[in-house]
């Protein structure tokens, strides 16, 4: 008889567990199968948008086609040109903006509490109490750490964030410093190489005035000879700078994500500003709005937040639990009842192993010291680079002076006085050819001052964290050069 009850309370108590089971797997899958957040739909439609465009690339323009006729969006001309078109589409901003939105969604998970807890204890020998035995036992359990923790924890995330926006931008900056650069070297070069064609066409008439006066015998054939070496040497400089043309042209197309049979366009300068700077208002806005500085002080809060962390785990969590007991109407007393039994608990964690917060508190102290040296150092490094590129700036500016108000006149003036005796007789060829080879080298070097002016001017602005309006010196509204749309949405997903 004993055994036939046990039997049916055994059968009575697998009955609700499978119940309670059936109930809580319902629950769990409801929970897991949870249709995607707007947020999620949006991000998996970038991400098919990305690669559906990489796939209409790779399709479109295949490693073995024939160079490309088309031009690039925007037929771009100028070094702004570039600059623009390679915030848009360079994929090292892709993936930093991508970077910056995958840190920002840390932050709510470190900010939520964890899962609360359902146990179940339905199997064994359970308790026998006055209003009937026990058949099963529940509870719910929710950790609840002290609000300043998840405050804490949910800034550490932030500010890791706020790290990958300032890399966003230092990416941005070397981006748009790399096209300015990268356009003024593709500029020099074609216009040297057609500075070179100009010069080797006079050299040409100076070999063929040479070859008729050794026809009638007032030269030696010395002087055709010697001009025909320097033709030589003058297509093998040509062939040099057509290769670093070529270079250029490859920097400026991997910048703007173009495939290598990409033509670009010939390019059109600007005309020449006056650059005026303000070299102490330059170094203050540096040390204001440079995004490397940001990161490090960035850097230098969250281990501050860490500190406070480790100091705030010390402090117990505590632990608030529901328990429910379903008991059966049968048992071994007579006045069972079968009233179920509820009770609230609450406990707490024990923090008595002080090694390993002392450890944590350590950790971040020697961090802040670490991130404030960092500091120290980045300051002192954007100081250099902005010195270093207004000392540049004002040198080539001072050279490319020189060279238009005395070099170059005095050099052209050599020349067609060294040509004008040579046709008459009584010049020296060597000396002619001299002449021209110097002028040619003056008129290349222009070339070469004017792109090092604005590689420096790409320099500071990098080094400075913005654009600098050319007319005044001064940091513009509006920088750093980036787009504003693309920057807000990140900003704006961030915090979402």
């Amino acid at each position: 008889m004993d055994w036939t009850v046990k039997q049916a309370d055994l059968r009575r108590r697998s009955t609700r567990t499978a119940g309670v089971f059936a109930a809580l797997t319902v629950a769990s899958l409801s929970a897991c199968s949870s249709h995607p957040s707007p947020l999620d739909r949006a991000t998996l439609q970038r991400i098919a948008a990305e690669d559906a465009r990489q796939a209409h690339a790779r399709a479109a323009d295949p490693p073995s086609s024939a160079p490309a006729d088309t031009t690039l969006p925007g037929d771009p001309r100028t070094a702004e040109d570039y600059v623009a078109l390679a915030l848009g589409r360079n994929p090292s901003i892709r993936a930093a903006e991508a970077r910056v939105r995958r840190l920002a969604q840390r932050g709510p998970q470190a900010r939520s509490l964890d899962d609360p807890m359902f146990t179940v204890a339905p199997v064994g020998d359970m308790a026998e109490t006055a209003a009937g035995q026990v058949g099963l036992m529940t509870s719910l359990s929710q950790r609840l750490p002290l609000p300043s923790k998840l405050d804490a924890r949910g800034r550490i995330a932030e500010l890791e964030a706020a790290q990958a926006e300032a890399e966003l931008e230092q990416v941005r900056l070397q981006v748009a410093a790399d096209a300015r650069r990268a356009y003024w070297n593709y500029l020099f070069t074609t216009r040297a190489i057609e500075t070179t064609d100009r010069s080797r066409s006079l050299l040409l008439q100076f070999r063929d005035v040479a070859d008729a006066q050794f026809r009638v015998g007032q030269r030696s054939q010395q002087d055709v000879l010697r001009a025909a070496a320097e033709l030589g040497n003058l297509d093998a400089e040509l062939a040099v700078m057509a290769q670093r043309r070529d270079t250029a042209a490859a920097m400026l197309r991997q910048l703007v994500d173009a495939p290598p049979q990409q033509r670009l366009p010939e390019p059109v300068p600007t005309d020449e500003q006056e650059i005026v700077v303000q070299r102490d208002e330059l170094l203050d806005r540096a040390a204001d709005i440079n995004p490397a500085l940001r990161r490090v002080a960035e850097r230098l809060e969250q281990f501050e937040q860490q500190q406070r962390l480790a100091n705030l785990n010390r402090w117990p969590d505590l632990t608030v639990s529901v328990t429910y007991n379903a008991v059966d109407d049968e048992g071994l007393s007579a006045a069972a009842n079968g009233q179920d039994q509820w009770w609230l608990g609450f406990g707490i964690n024990l923090p008595i192993w002080a090694e390993k917060y002392d450890a944590a508190e350590r950790e971040a102290i020697f961090g802040r010291l670490e991130a404030a040296s960092e500091l120290a150092a980045e300051r002192d490094r954007v100081a250099f680079r902005v010195e270093d590129a207004l000392l540049r700036l004002e040198s080539q500016r001072e050279v490319l002076d020189l060279l238009r108000r005395q070099v170059l006149p005095d050099a052209r003036a050599a020349v067609e006085a060294a040509a004008s005796t040579y046709q008459t007789g009584t010049g020296d060829f060597l000396a002619l050819v001299d002449n021209w080879r110097r002028l040619l080298g003056y008129e290349v070097m222009e070339h070469q001052v004017v792109a090092s002016v604005e590689q420096a001017l790409a320099d500071l602005q990098q080094a400075v964290g913005a654009d600098i309006d050319r007319a005044t010196g001064t940091v513009r509204t509006g920088s750093p050069p980036a787009s504003a749309d693309s920057a807000a949405a990140v900003r704006k997903e961030r915090w979402q």
